[in-house]
């Protein structure tokens, strides 16, 4: 049985899936939660089906429904059949007919209001960690000021006012070291390439194996933003089709984010757009070679290439167009921008910042 094309319909209408959410065994307990380790995007239909069934097991003390009666409570809320009536219940419409019972009506409330004010892709912390069958720790800051928190692992999270996480009380346990957010924090991880370490932060997924980024990802906000201050990470959408390979192989995949490099991920509209951060910093690791403060009748080349070890940024440009071109410049406390401003003023030349890096553009030197 593959459940890996199943949507929240199919789910609900699967006996096995029913029988563990009402009834777990440890058999059942192993499979979902292998199958959740190996297909991460299906977290949210998995998350929905569950809370779906579970509300219904609360608020109908007749017990489930049968599979033929769920099938046809779901058509007539998707609108899969036609119905001569329709009827408003808090916003959403619903068709109804003489066979929808009281019981699809209470389905539909609690399948689909839950959450009455979101986009319909959008997955929420709650569903996140619901869908782990481990226990969970969970670490909230009521507080106005940063907590600083260590995993197991001796990593450790600077975690914002309002902001939560939550990690497996046996996290060493897999072969991913998972951690989920809700709200901002900045995360410096212990290198282990044998166990890859995973923020799950509503619909994006962030992997690294040792570095130090920041990820902000609130549960009301349009998108979710993550920053790279050391290393390198990958991030990609949950419902990316090769999430799970990208994430269980030491090698990253997704859009790859290096020092100085961030990402927004639209929320609403599934897209990921690589930027550079608001004030790049200069690399621990470039201490050697010092980034240039004095220079005179130097190749521009040289100048760009200095830049890009000292931040850790591609500077794209036209060899051909700037290679005559000789700069003489001092430089005290200017940030990189304010750098290339006065670089480019040099040499006739623009630029911009295009997918996480600096383009430089201009007629050139004679």
């Amino acid at each position: 049985m593959s459940y890996y094309h199943y949507e929240v319909t199919d789910f609900l209408e699967d006996h096995y899936f029913k029988s563990w959410v009402t009834a777990p065994c440890p058999e059942s307990e192993e499979f979902w939660k292998n199958f959740l380790i190996r297909h991460p995007e299906k977290m949210e239909q998995v998350a929905q089906a569950k809370g779906i069934l579970l509300g219904i097991s609360s608020d109908m003390e007749a017990g489930f429904p049968t599979d033929g009666l769920v099938a046809d409570m779901f058509e007539e809320i998707m609108g899969r059949k036609d119905r001569p009536r329709r009827r408003q219940i808090g916003g959403l419409w619903l068709r109804l007919g003489a066979s929808l019972t009281a019981a699809a009506v209470v389905l539909a409330v609690i399948g689909w209001l839950r959450q009455p004010n979101r986009h319909d892709n959008h997955v929420s912390y709650h569903e996140l960690v619901s869908a782990v069958t481990e226990p969970l720790i969970e670490k909230a800051n009521n507080t106005g000021k940063p907590i600083l928190l260590t995993l197991p692992d001796k990593s450790a999270i600077l975690l914002q006012p309002n902001s939560h996480v939550s990690y497996k009380k046996d996290f060493m346990a897999d072969t991913l070291r998972e951690v989920y957010l809700s709200g901002q924090a900045f995360f410096t991880v212990t290198k282990n390439r044998e166990r890859p370490f995973v923020v799950y932060s509503n619909e994006l997924v962030t992997k690294v194996l040792g570095t130090s980024f920041m990820v902000k990802a609130f549960e009301d906000a349009r998108q979710v933003e993550v920053c790279v201050k050391t290393g390198k990470v990958s991030v990609f959408p949950r419902t990316d089709t090769e999430v799970c390979e990208g994430i269980r192989t030491p090698h990253l995949a997704g859009t790859i984010l290096t020092p100085n490099q961030k990402v927004l991920f639209s929320r609403d509209q599934i897209q990921i757009r690589k930027e550079l951060v608001e004030q790049p910093e200069i690399l621990v690791s470039a201490v050697l070679p010092a980034p240039l403060l004095k220079f005179q009748d130097m190749p521009v080349s040289k100048v760009f290439s200095n830049i890009e070890e000292t931040y850790g940024i591609d500077i794209v440009y036209d060899n051909r167009s700037f290679e005559q071109c000789l700069l003489t410049a001092s430089f005290t406390n200017e940030n990189l921008y304010e750098k290339m401003e006065l670089i480019c003023k040099g040499i006739e030349a623009g630029f911009e910042v295009a997918d996480g890096r600096i383009i430089v553009s201009g007629r050139g030197c004679d």
